[in-house]
């Protein structure tokens, strides 16, 4: 009997202790895309157990329109977002996002690029913080250089936007004679993307925004953005060294031999290196430049933020801070997103790591370097989006064939009547 009393004591006691473990153990939701998150959750947990993340991963557009919806609407799910780093003044400004300024240490804050903790806050705060930053090299293929009997540039050498012109000039080849080039000189990856057409305004001296965040009358229509997006007109529509059309994947087209050059992101090197039917020598040397201006080359890329009206403030800040420093930034890089990571310190690896003594990994190296000089992000605005939207428009216009001045006047009215609204 004794022992049947102890038995229905425990029983009682494992109830009454039940909803205290289960109190003990916050689970979070984190919205991100669809990287592959299994390994590097696990690895938090393991090292905070009293935290359960639930990824909840959607597509590329899905991911903003949620964050527009559900945030707009002051839900307290997701706890955790990633968030494209142009769009953190946006969000900020909304008052969607938690500061995080407390979580993080001044070495912490130290570690990160300069230009990413720029762009991840929004009026002095930090709003997002970082884990991934990006850049842009340029990409040959050794055998139009040969073809057109020319050196193709060394990996620490940058050659200008003027070398560039000249040179794909050379190497377009129409080889059946029809009148429409089977290899096309140059190609931008990105064709009528702000991200990596910015850099040609900037480097002649040009500004992206006004200095309020919302002005681009004077600014997008200079003298320096006018020229630019001559250049960029006249590679498709004078030197006819770049295709014009729909947009395409360059390095599809790069990979076939029809692209002799092409600017892109490093996650291209691996991309090539680990391509065992590739059948073009390649090579890449750092981001071009004007002859008369600096060396601008882009950057940014994801930050992670916590959802301002959360319930699990501890918790999701604890999940932010550990993918951001130290081990878990480390480990983002290697088993998570692959992009480049933010902070000096992992970036450093690229120059130890024995996976990229040889070519073409070492390769991976120029690109570190790169991110760390002349990084230009993008324009930091309340109005990204619109801003974003309309410039790819307008440049898609310049790309084919609309006069650059007026596109440019074009553009400055819309985007300014956009911005109207957050004045």
């Amino acid at each position: 009997m004794k022992l049947k009393r102890l038995g229905i004591i425990a029983a009682l006691l494992l109830l009454i202790a039940l909803p205290t473990l289960a109190q003990d153990s916050t689970t979070i939701t984190w919205l991100s895309l669809g990287w592959p998150v299994d390994d590097v959750i696990a690895e938090f947990e393991a090292q905070n157990p009293d935290i359960n993340v639930e990824a909840e991963q959607v597509g590329f557009n899905d991911l903003f329109a949620q964050i527009q919806v559900r945030l707009g609407a002051r839900s307290s799910v997701p706890d955790v977002i990633s968030v494209d780093v142009p769009l953190v003044s946006a969000y900020a400004f909304r008052n969607w996002l938690l500061p995080l300024d407390p979580v993080f240490t001044g070495d912490e804050v130290e570690d990160w690029l300069p230009a990413a903790v720029d762009a991840g806050s929004y009026e002095g705060t930090l709003y997002a913080a970082p884990v991934s930053t990006s850049t842009q090299l340029l990409f040959y293929n050794s055998g139009c250089f040969d073809r057109a009997g020319l050196m193709p540039p060394g990996a620490d050498d940058r050659l200008t936007w003027e070398e560039i012109a000249d040179i794909a000039q050379q190497m377009t080849f129409d080889d059946d004679g029809d009148g429409t080039p089977d290899v096309w000189g140059f190609i931008w990856e990105q064709m009528v993307r702000i991200y990596q057409l910015q850099a040609l305004p900037e480097s002649l001296g040009g500004a992206a925004i006004g200095e309020d965040g919302l002005t681009v009358d004077g600014v997008i229509n200079s003298q320096a953005w006018i020229d630019a997006f001559t250049y960029y007109y006249n590679m498709f529509n004078v030197w006819n060294a770049a295709p014009q059309g729909e947009e395409f994947w360059p390095a599809d087209i790069f990979e076939t031999g029809n692209i002799c050059m092409f600017v892109g992101g490093p996650w291209n090197i691996p991309r090539f290196a680990n391509n065992a039917d590739l059948d073009i020598e390649w090579g890449v040397s750092r981001h071009p430049y004007f002859a008369d201006g600096e060396p601008a080359t882009p950057t940014g890329s994801w930050h992670i933020g916590v959802n301002a009206n959360t319930e699990n403030r501890d918790a999701a800040t604890r999940f932010v801070h550990w993918l951001s420093t130290g081990e878990g930034a480390e480990m983002w890089w290697r088993d998570g997103s692959g992009d480049f990571p933010a902070q000096q310190s992992v970036l450093a690896l690229f120059a130890t790591e024995a996976e990229f003594d040889a070519l073409p990994m070492s390769y991976m190296r120029t690109a570190a370097d790169e991110a760390t000089v002349n990084p230009r992000p993008r324009a930091v605005t309340i109005g990204f989006l619109e801003y974003e939207q309309i410039l790819q428009n307008i440049f898609q216009d310049i790309r084919n064939g609309a006069d650059v001045e007026e596109s440019l006047n074009l553009a400055v009215q819309r985007i300014e009547s956009e911005m109207a609204k957050y004045r």
